[in-house]
């Protein structure tokens, strides 16, 4: 499996404050505080930085909802930046269906905003973004930057970004975790927390109910 593992959203209606000025395109700092409600202004602060750092931004609200609510869903609200089970995480994502194996000592659990798993992803998101995380992948969970890159780097390798400008959420998440999450698969309900962060990513967004089915 090639995807990327998350640990499930929190619900609540966390406190406050203000992400700080400026706005990655239709995210404002009101919006992302909305959205990210579960956890404490500095830190909210401390992740919006880092998706600014990037220079990336959505090419609409439908596009910021579905990149966003996957965001809440993998990290549990942005609270953390690597899986609650590191390091024990099974065998550490030791495994490779690429040529390449992993460092030794190095683990390759969950890290980032959508949590990057396994060497190969490790080696070809790090390849994209010219630093050695193979090596490195301690850097995915430590630099804030980093955390958001990766994440874009799966996006767009797995061709998400045309279906989240669309608004069908269901088939991003058939790319992230289909096999458990779609059909009726294990996963099921977990898909429909993420689903139910989904659209209250778009109420935070002021763009409604979804016009697409979003659960696949």
């Amino acid at each position: 499996m090639n995807d990327i593992v998350g640990s499930g959203p929190c619900t609540g209606t966390g406190g406050g404050g203000s992400s700080g000025g400026d706005s990655v395109g239709v995210i404002t700092s009101s919006i992302f505080d909305c959205i990210f409600n579960t956890i404490d202004a500095t830190l909210r602060a401390n992740r919006f930085n880092g998706l600014k750092a990037t220079g990336w931004t959505p090419a609409n609200k439908d596009e910021a909802a579905v990149f966003l609510a996957h965001v809440f869903h993998e990290t549990d609200g942005l609270k953390t930046m690597r899986e609650y089970c590191a390091p024990g995480c099974g065998p550490q994502y030791s495994g490779s269906w690429c040529s390449i194996s992993a460092a030794p000592g190095k683990l390759y659990y969950g890290r980032g905003w959508f949590q990057l798993s396994w060497p190969c992803n490790y080696y070809n998101a790090g390849q994209s973004l010219g630093i050695d995380l193979l090596a490195n992948p301690d850097i995915v969970e430590n630099d804030p930057k980093t955390a958001v890159n990766t994440a874009l780097w799966f996006y767009n390798a797995n061709g998400m970004a045309a279906p989240a400008q669309r608004g069908d959420f269901a088939a991003t998440t058939r790319i992230i975790n289909g096999a458990l999450e779609c059909n009726n698969g294990p996963g099921y309900n977990n898909q429909l927390t993420r689903v139910a962060t989904y659209k209250r990513a778009r109420q935070c967004l002021g763009i409604g109910e979804p016009s697409i089915n979003p659960v696949c």
